[in-house]
């Protein structure tokens, strides 16, 4: 599988998810802490408290919300969880300056495709809590200083057409359906997000969508999704094949040129060999 940027596709991903809520969030890809020796994977910071989060990823949601990304295959790890929690203390301590903000106004949020069986466990021993309310969402409860949530993004059903399920090299017919039936729904600004994850899942899908594309409904309903693009890119092999066309014909006329200069070079030889004759 070709190099896949997982991380820009779940930053796009998060923005659809919370897309009700645009205006009220703030979005900080790999925020710097620490003297810019460690950095956040996503940063989201709400414009204020009272603002209420309509997506069930984001309802638990407090002013500064730090988001911990693992692509398929990678581990979410004991240390991990750790980490993102030191980073998220550091972070406290850098927005402390007016002491106005409390604990409970930073999150954590873990995102991963898979569920994290030994994380869970080990962090059970330390005698948290973990429960899931929500399919896919799990709350975790106990001797924590900030409120922490898992996304299980494999676990959330397909009725909720989630933009972070997208995020997968298992893909599913619901959803490829999901982001073809959704986009044209999108203002423009927001397309480009849609597209990013598009293009995450077909790289990531090769063969779901060879197949799904055979099939005339799906096959219609991409071609209407991308048919901005399909027209520009015509029109670039329609420019191509004119260049080509202009090529050819310069090609034409110089051959001729050359088969002129090669005529009167043999007419200039014989004058010469004729008047050598008549010298002689």
């Amino acid at each position: 599988m070709k190099n896949i940027d997982w991380h820009a596709g779940f930053v796009s991903a998060m923005k659809l998810e919370l897309i009700e809520n645009e205006k009220d969030l703030i979005y900080e890809e790999e925020h710097l802490i620490a003297n810019r020796a460690q950095r956040i994977d996503l940063l989201i910071i709400k414009n204020s408290n009272v603002v209420t989060i309509r997506n069930p990823i984001g309802s638990m949601f407090g002013r500064f919300n730090i988001c911990e990304y693992k692509s398929p295959g990678q581990s979410l790890t004991y240390g991990d969880f750790y980490k993102v929690l030191a980073y998220t203390g550091l972070y406290l301590y850098e927005t402390q300056g007016s002491e106005e903000h409390n604990a409970s106004d930073y999150t954590m949020t873990f995102v991963r495709e898979s569920h994290p069986y030994k994380l869970f466990k080990r962090l059970k021993a330390d005698g948290i809590d973990i429960k899931c309310n929500i399919s896919g969402i799990y709350e975790l409860d106990g001797n924590l200083p900030f409120r922490t949530r898992v996304i299980v993004t494999i676990e959330i059903p397909d009725e909720r057409k989630s933009w972070l399920r997208c995020l997968t090299s298992h893909g599913k017919p619901a959803d490829l359906a999901n982001i073809v039936s959704n986009t044209p729904a999108l203002e423009e600004h927001n397309k480009r997000y849609a597209d990013n994850v598009m293009d995450i899942f077909t790289s990531a899908n090769n063969d779901l969508m060879k197949e799904q594309l055979e099939e005339p409904t799906m096959c219609k309903a991409v071609n209407e999704l991308f048919a901005d693009e399909i027209k520009e890119l015509k029109n670039i092999v329609a420019d191509k094949d004119s260049l080509l066309a202009d090529k050819d014909s310069l090609i034409a006329t110089q051959n001729t040129l050359l088969a002129d200069k090669d005529a009167l070079i043999a007419k200039l030889q014989a004058q010469l060999e004729e008047y050598a004759n008549q010298q002689s």
